[in-house]
């Protein structure tokens, strides 16, 4: 701790308004000695795994991958795969940056979901490449260098998975993981024209993942096809002890099952504000998708989410706060969140004595970080339009089974088009309301325009990931 003397004092005392005196001051200057040295008694604990990977730096056509290595190749249901993580979810061994030029430390354990993964089977090959900080949306915010699409010539991959959906979408993995904030999933799914998913909010565990924004992060699947994302989700799902924000979240169902279920007799309504403002020919796109839904014997109405237009810059506002906030304290979130690992503490100090962090990243850290200083207002408000979006889904869902959008509102566009917080927002306008719902949320390719992949989102209740994975499996049948 820093150290504590009668001004520390009657500066804290005056930012909560407390009168104090000297002799007011003499007794808190006491008992916070006292305080802190019981604090500082409290012995950091770390964490190892008993295993490192052996790791090389990325050499692949897509710069999709950072770090490569080879670790696994045990019994188990995902014994077939050939699995890549996203760089901000931790891998024991290997340097971990979060696409960061400031960044860098050599975690000593694995995130849960890495561990869930490798228990159940599947060969980890490596690290994939993400926009810094997983705050942004094409790919081109990596301090290792922009990432290609495989499936679109000079076009952006997405982010901020832009590495795992570009090394699923190459054929590099059988499927990766990435971490999902305003649609940092579902949108490289989307312009890759590969499967993505987000689960419901706290549905998978983010133990060992270096979160943008807690209240709203997720850590999901991207696949080649509906039934690899499933089983690979199917295994990490389900409550983490190590993780306190997931103890109330159910064990997952066999989600497998399901793929070829159909979709007789569901009810999907259609989001109208997230058609009309998508481009022309990517509503006609999924239009079509939803005609083939409705001769397979799901009922089709159009539906409204008002609130809906507010919800990017709700996810804005949420993530730049938390984000400054877990930042500029080294990491100690002071709530219900995954739990910060000493190492990852240690990592943020230096971080922040350098100040070596990107454009991007600088901005959203000076500007967020001022407002956060402020009154609390505009988190407060912010939390207050989530709660009333949340609702307006909820009881939207009562009528539906399912809710159907075209998961990003263009396709693939060309690098260097989308530029900013205005750019940023136009790109999630789709997938950033469901992050502010906590609701699962699939993207499945429904087609393409001007050969660039669409994807169709599909949005169901809270821990229905099923019947998600069920529309989904019809979409990829059609």
């Amino acid at each position: 701790m820093s150290d504590i003397d009668r001004a520390t004092i009657e500066s804290v005392a005056q930012r909560y308004g407390i009168d104090v005196d000297d002799e007011a001051v003499s007794a808190y200057l006491e008992a916070t000695l006292d305080q802190a040295a019981q604090f500082n008694a409290l012995d950091p604990k770390s964490i190892e795994s008993d295993y490192r990977v052996d790791p090389t730096l990325g050499d692949d056509e897509y710069n999709a991958f950072r770090h490569q290595f080879e670790y696994g190749e045990g019994d188990g249901r995902l014994a077939d795969l050939d699995v890549a993580v996203k760089e901000n979810i931790v891998v024991a061994g290997a340097p971990t940056t979060c696409g960061s030029p400031g960044f860098e430390f050599e975690p000593p354990h694995s995130a849960t979901v890495v561990e869930q993964l490798v228990d159940n089977g599947a060969t980890l090959v490596g690290t994939t490449n993400m926009d810094e900080f997983a705050f942004y949306i094409t790919g081109e915010t990596c301090t290792h260098g922009r990432v290609e699409n495989p499936a679109v010539d000079g076009c952006v991959p997405g982010g901020s998975s832009s590495g795992s959906g570009a090394a699923v979408a190459a054929g590099l993995v059988d499927a990766a993981l990435g971490t999902d904030t305003g649609g940092s999933v579902r949108i490289p799914a989307s312009f890759c024209g590969v499967i993505g998913i987000k689960p419901t909010h706290q549905r998978v565990s983010r133990f060992g993942v270096i979160d943008l924004s807690q209240s709203l992060d997720h850590v999901g699947p991207l696949a080649r096809d509906v039934e690899t994302a499933a089983r690979v989700l199917e295994t990490i799902a389900g409550p983490d002890i190590d993780d306190p924000s997931t103890r109330g979240t159910p064990e997952p169902e066999n989600y497998v099952s399901v793929v070829d279920k159909g979709v007789e007799d569901l009810r999907i309504g259609v989001v109208s504000e997230a058609m009309a403002t998508s481009e022309d020919s990517v509503s006609d796109c999924v239009s079509a998708a939803v005609e083939g839904l409705a001769n397979a014997g799901a009922t089709i109405e159009k539906t409204s989410l008002p609130g809906y237009e507010m919800m990017g810059p709700v996810v804005g506002a949420i993530a730049g706060l938390e984000f400054a906030a877990f930042v500029g304290s080294n990491g100690a979130s002071l709530a219900t969140g995954t739990g910060t690992t000493e190492e990852i503490r240690e990592a943020l100090v230096a971080a922040n004595d350098r100040g070596d962090f990107g454009e991007n990243v600088a901005n959203l850290l000076v500007t967020n970080g001022t407002v956060a200083d402020g009154d609390g207002s505009a988190y407060v408000a912010a939390k207050g339009l989530q709660r009333d979006f949340t609702r307006t889904v909820r009881e939207t869902l009562d009528d539906y089974d399912a809710l159907v959008t075209p998961t990003t509102p263009m396709p693939a566009p060309e690098f260097g088009t989308i530029e900013g917080l205005d750019g940023l927002l136009r790109v999630v306008e789709n997938t950033a309301p469901f992050n502010c719902s906590g609701t699962p949320a699939v993207s499945v390719p429904c087609g393409t325009v001007s050969e660039k992949p669409v994807g169709l989102q599909v949005v169901t209740d809270w821990n229905d990931e099923a019947t998600g994975i069920a529309v989904a499996g019809a979409v990829e049948r059609l």
